[in-house]
């Protein structure tokens, strides 16, 4: 199966989720997240922006600061190139809408230089914590050029598929964590 037909098989899994199945699955894979050793021991977490039907990081942010870590929000830096950084807030009202709709940071907000874990998005994983993102390669981009980054992907149980298709280019997480497992 190539990636866009996996990305079209598991949106539409994603697509039969209510609101309330997100956020229930979201809470519970954010339990399990703030109990990782990884997580725990970071102190600079790099979080992502959820969109419909993804695993919900907002309530991350609080928790990381009652914790006393810095963390950031992806922040596009040149679309043609389709780079980014992750740039401080210290809650949610930091975040306006960027580029592609999706909330990122003030554009003078500091750039978090090097994170300790950074918490990808995705739309499908498979058991190897190969994924498929959206298909712009912003994340893999940055994942390349940040390798001492400890990377946590956050999903759905279907979201997982039997084999992703990975190109020399994808760089497989470290980790994946779905309401009822952990991928290590």
């Amino acid at each position: 199966m190539t990636k866009k037909e996996i990305r079209d098989r598991v949106n539409e899994r994603l697509a039969a989720l209510s609101g309330e199945e997100c956020m229930e699955k979201s809470a519970a894979i954010l339990k399990r997240l703030g109990l990782r050793d990884e997580y725990l021991r970071a102190w600079k977490v790099a979080l992502y922006a959820s969109g419909t039907r993804e695993v919900i990081t907002y309530p991350m942010i609080a928790r990381s600061r009652q914790l006393d870590k810095g963390v950031a929000f992806p922040a596009i830096t040149d679309r043609e190139k389709k780079e980014m950084v992750f740039r401080y807030v210290l809650s949610v009202s930091d975040l306006k809408c960027g580029t592609f709709g999706i909330p990122e940071p003030a554009e003078n907000a500091t750039v978090m230089e090097q994170p300790d874990v950074v918490i990808v998005p995705l739309v499908a994983f498979d058991e190897k914590k190969n994924r498929i993102g959206h298909g712009m390669g912003y994340y893999d981009r940055y994942l390349a050029a940040h390798p001492d980054a400890f990377t946590i992907g956050l999903a759905f149980s279907c979201q997982r598929t039997d084999a992703i298709p990975a190109e020399p280019t994808d760089v497989a997480l470290d980790m994946i964590i779905t309401e009822d497992t952990v991928y290590v």
